[in-house]
């Protein structure tokens, strides 16, 4: 996992995929944090990506570093509201305490169970897998 975080962090942005209407939906997205073994996830509450990971948490998400390499990560969205995660989300992140002040617009944090993370090479040959 600390792999598959690394690269992420290092390479924003990267993209989050979700379906609406039986199509795909990508955004561009920055925020990632490890938290308690996981690796963790933001989107905003009131914005349609976070109804569209309701709705069908399926995601994947891919970002590529700038010597072509490229990492998919697939995984089932799991949604956590406990507020020590968002303390540890704004800590990672400060200004997320005024994107969503409290009162405000609510920050959805989420990670992906069942996952399956693959490292490619330039070419797309997988490199490595990892399981979580």
């Amino acid at each position: 996992m600390k792999d598959v975080f690394a690269f992420l962090a290092a390479n924003r942005p990267f993209y989050l995929a979700t379906i609406k209407d039986r199509g795909p939906k990508v955004r561009p997205m920055g925020f990632v944090m490890e938290y308690h073994g996981k690796i963790y996830f933001g989107a905003g509450a009131q914005k349609q990506v976070y109804r569209q990971m309701v709705d069908n948490p399926l995601v994947e998400i891919a970002t590529t570093d700038k010597d072509g390499q490229w990492l998919r990560l697939t995984g089932l969205v799991v949604f956590d509201d406990d507020p020590e995660c968002f303390e540890a989300a704004v800590q990672a992140m400060p200004r997320l305490k005024e994107i969503y002040p409290e009162g405000g617009p609510r920050l959805a944090l989420f990670y992906l169970k069942d996952g399956v993370a693959l490292f490619h090479d330039h070419q797309g040959n997988v490199l490595k897998t990892v399981n979580f």
